[in-house]
């Protein structure tokens, strides 16, 4: 082979590793959806990826806390509205029961519905989202009342862990912002130091069955106080407190949907900020490969004629 044949395949061969390596690098860039390999490539690119970076996983953190909250917030609103249904049919019961015409056979049978409320009240009180229980403060891992029963099994009142029932929990959604996200069960249903008076629910609510059980007739001496409209009177206080806790797990709800839209929009566009700090057009990319591809194709083509045309002109 002469050696103007063999300098032509020399630079034929590295043109074609140049080629095959450009259209290796590109396959490479689309595979992986980024320009920068190594922060030296383009180090100020490099930055801009890393810091884009750091705000997403920041930004996915805020919407794991959002989601989290969210969840337990959604449970306790609900379990609140069956506390405050069970209120509303227990004072329905017992107006029924202070209607005149009603006997003593049917005052009790309201008294034994009443009491079926109660146990109701007991479950919602005593509610869970996953592993979690939502109103014991920041005992979340058992359940925060105690039922007290009577000798007969009817509830007379609850018991609470006066060390955890107040308890509140909060998640992270911003920088600057901590929003709390349970209702504390001494603010719902037995503040602490108030059990069996007019502030517990269970006591009340028991108080106004065992009235009405006995023909709607209050304890002797406590005629004022026992009677059905007093102690209507402070279960509706009651329910109103539920009420008012209520109202304000909604605007947290909200607050935390608001959150979650703005994350999800911020989201979309750091993503975009990232494609762009990795230097990524996807079109572009499948433009060049193409183009690479091409090129690398007709210089084997040529190549290979090339050779061939040189070992006939050697044999002959």
């Amino acid at each position: 082979m002469r050696v103007s044949d063999s300098q032509r395949y020399r630079n034929f061969t590295r043109d074609i590793e140049d080629r095959l390596s450009n259209f290796v690098r590109l396959e490479q860039e689309l595979a992986q959806g980024k320009r920068i390999f190594n922060p030296s490539e383009d180090v100020q690119m490099a930055k801009q990826a890393m810091q884009v970076r750091s705000n997403l996983t920041q930004n996915e953190q805020y919407v794991r806390n959002i989601e989290d909250g969210s969840n337990m917030v959604s449970s306790a609103t609900s379990h609140l509205q069956n506390v405050i249904n069970l209120l509303n049919e227990i004072d329905a019961l017992a107006v029924a029961a202070d209607n005149d015409h009603m006997t003593e056979t049917d005052r009790h049978n309201n008294a034994v519905q009443m009491n079926q409320k109660i146990e109701s009240l007991v479950e919602s009180v005593n509610a869970s989202q996953g592993d979690r229980y939502l109103f014991g403060g920041y005992n979340t891992n058992s359940a925060p009342f105690s039922i007290v029963r009577d000798e007969d099994g009817k509830i007379t009142g609850v018991s609470v862990n006066e060390e955890t029932i107040g308890g509140q929990i909060y998640r992270s959604i911003d920088r600057d912002e901590n929003l709390r996200i349970n209702i504390p069960g001494d603010r719902l249903f037995q503040p602490v130091g108030a059990a069996n008076t007019d502030q517990d629910m269970f006591y009340v609510a028991s108080q106004l069955r065992d009235v009405i059980d006995n023909n709607n007739v209050p304890p002797e001496g406590q005629e004022t106080t026992h009677s059905n409209d007093a102690l209507r009177e402070k279960l509706s206080l009651i329910r109103d407190r539920v009420i008012t806790e209520q109202t304000y797990l909604g605007s947290v709800g909200q607050r935390l949907n608001e959150k979650l839209d703005y994350y999800q929009e911020i989201e979309i566009s750091l993503t975009e900020k990232l494609e762009d700090a990795k230097g990524v057009d996807m079109a572009d990319l499948a433009s060049r490969i193409a183009i690479e591809e091409n090129v690398y194709n007709s210089l084997l083509a040529i190549n290979s004629r090339l050779l061939g045309r040189s070992l006939v002109d050697y044999l002959s």
